[in-house]
């Protein structure tokens, strides 16, 4: 996929404003500076909680275990963009693109927001049943207990590792594999799938302050995603054209998609089958939308061969483990796990 840069009359001596990763700075400074505070002034919590108030138990805890895995997904973003993604893209498969590292620093902006917006509003909207999100995980603590009991963790913690590793060794292979379930699986399937659930959801449970703060969030991730769509394709070319240390790299893509697609399931499960989808978000309907999503960023964005119906059984095959799980029970007893680690931290022991 060639990204479509916007013209601009401007030019400068070391900096390439015709650069597409230039576009992608200009357009960030333009769209992606809103002010989270300025947000919370304007549009306020009060018509949020009065809706949530107003509706069953069970829907606002669908809610909650919906931005549950955003809030911990956020969080583990903005952190590896901060640590590594910035490293990655001074990698030297890249060219030594002063213009990619200039829009990093625009895009680890963003994702911070993001975890602000959503950490913010699940506190002053939502109350204490998440209290338990103190528990840092990059600092000895542990997720949200949802987010811990379905596995859905899992993928985030392998996202830490894959960039870490690409970070230090700056192989084009290994950045492959973490510049794809960073952005081509973390944003371009769970959180455009997670997308996709809080507008079908505002039909039933219409939260104003909820639903602009995520048009901001949605627009931020679709440069993000372009972002990973053009490195990762800038990566396939130069593999193609025949280049030795380049030799791997769509395998590489393809395997990682196989490795973690099925985090899709675990993501789906938690705010739908896990709760008996009260607001009717739809697991098959979520799961429609994640195979389009599929098709488009690896078969025509990054012109891939990927193996469709494998992809279903693999998600497919983690539902059915996810249905067989008593996850209240697993909450419950992460619960109980965090409420020891708390009082023993020193910190609050809530109930």
């Amino acid at each position: 996929m060639t990204h479509a840069t916007t013209s601009t009359a401007f030019r400068a001596e070391r900096i390439d404003t015709e650069s597409k990763w230039y576009d992608l700075f200009q357009k960030g400074v333009e769209l992606g500076t809103w002010d989270v505070e300025k947000l919370f002034d304007e549009v306020g919590f009060e018509a949020d909680r009065e809706i949530l108030a107003s509706l069953e138990p069970a829907e606002r805890t669908q809610i909650r275990y919906l931005l549950s895995g955003f809030l911990d997904g956020e969080f583990a973003v903005g952190e590896d963009a901060s640590h590594h993604l910035q490293r990655i893209a001074g990698a030297p498969c890249f060219d030594d693109n002063e213009e990619m590292e200039m829009y990093m620093t625009m895009f680890t902006l963003t994702e911070h927001k993001h975890t602000q917006f959503i950490d913010v509003y699940m506190h002053e909207v939502l109350g204490e049943q998440d209290a338990f999100a103190d528990l840092n995980p990059k600092r000895g603590g542990a997720r949200v207990p949802i987010v811990q009991a379905t596995g859905l963790g899992d993928v985030y913690d392998r996202q830490g590792q894959l960039t870490a590793r690409a970070a230090h060794s700056t192989d084009p292979v290994d950045i492959a594999k973490a510049l794809t379930v960073y952005h081509m699986i973390v944003e371009g399937l769970l959180a455009r799938g997670g997308f996709y659930s809080i507008n079908k959801l505002s039909g039933n449970a219409p939260l104003p302050l909820l639903n602009h703060g995520f048009k901001f969030i949605s627009t931020d991730e679709g440069r993000h995603i372009t972002h990973g769509v053009e490195a990762l394709s800038e990566l396939i070319e130069k593999e193609r054209a025949g280049e030795p240390e380049f030799q791997g790299v769509s395998r590489a893509i393809v395997d990682v998609l196989y490795e973690n697609v099925a985090s899709i399931a675990d993501f789906g499960y938690m705010f739908t089958d896990a709760v008996d989808d009260p607001l009717e978000i739809g697991f098959d309907d979520l799961l429609l939308r994640v195979g389009r999503l599929i098709d488009g960023q690896f078969n025509e964005a990054l012109d891939l061969d990927v193996d469709h119906h494998r992809v279903v059984g693999l998600v497919a095959d983690r539902h059915q483990e996810c249905l067989e799980t008593d996850v209240d029970d697993a909450v419950r007893e992460y619960r109980k796990l965090y409420r020891r680690k708390r009082a023993a931290d020193g910190g609050r022991d809530d109930d």
